[in-house]
């Protein structure tokens, strides 16, 4: 009889034990604790016309927010829309590289009550290059370079910035971005496919 209640005893504490690392683990994996950031500019430095529409710093905007969330770090603020569409506004506003001093510290300031970081983006030296081949076949070829700066800035007053390059290459797909509907489609064209990749590169070196 002793066995048995010793026995019984023993399995009790197996299974708390296993009970407290899974309860552990699973506390570990919540998304409480991600860092909870918010893009708070997106700036286009590349002085070239076909990247004026705003709906583009938008694109990039949320390729940034997946790009971070897939790293598993970061999570994006989405559950103060009041606050967010505030931010969107100044990024709009700053969209051509006007960036106004009291504009980053209202969008910081903004972002600061709800997110752990503000990230800052910046789009710069764009670069295309075309090269026609001479032949019976000959064809035109493509190229679009592109650099982003990406900066996370803690509520602590760290920081850090990392820079990505991208390149795309095409001898059929449109160059420049294709906008139906008010959204870009970056995955349509070369300077969209190029744009994402500088965004994975930076964000991959966090």
């Amino acid at each position: 009889m002793k066995y048995i209640v010793s026995y019984l005893l023993f399995s009790c504490l197996i299974v708390l034990f296993v009970g407290i690392i899974l309860s552990s683990n699973l506390f570990a994996q919540n998304p409480t604790d991600k860092l909870r950031f918010v893009v708070t500019s997106v700036i286009d430095h590349t002085n070239n016309e076909s990247w004026e529409n705003q709906l583009i710093a938008y694109g990039i905007r949320n390729i940034v927010n997946s790009e971070l969330y897939d790293t598993g770090k970061y999570i994006p603020v989405e559950d103060h829309p009041e606050i967010t569409d505030q931010i969107d506004k100044l990024i709009a506003t700053n969209w051509q590289g006007d960036l106004l001093a009291n504009g980053v510290d209202d969008a910081t300031q903004l972002a600061g009550d709800v997110a752990d970081c503000t990230v800052q983006v910046t789009v710069h030296d764009f670069k295309v290059k075309r090269r026609r081949s001479i032949g019976l076949f000959a064809a035109a070829k493509t190229t679009i370079k592109i650099s982003v700066d990406v900066e996370l800035k803690n509520i602590d007053g760290s920081s850090i910035k990392v820079t990505g390059t991208g390149k795309g290459v095409t001898k059929s797909l449109g160059i420049l971005f294709q906008i139906r509907e008010d959204k870009v489609h970056f995955n349509e064209t070369t300077v969209g496919q190029a744009t994402q990749k500088a965004i994975h590169d930076a964000i991959n070196k966090l």
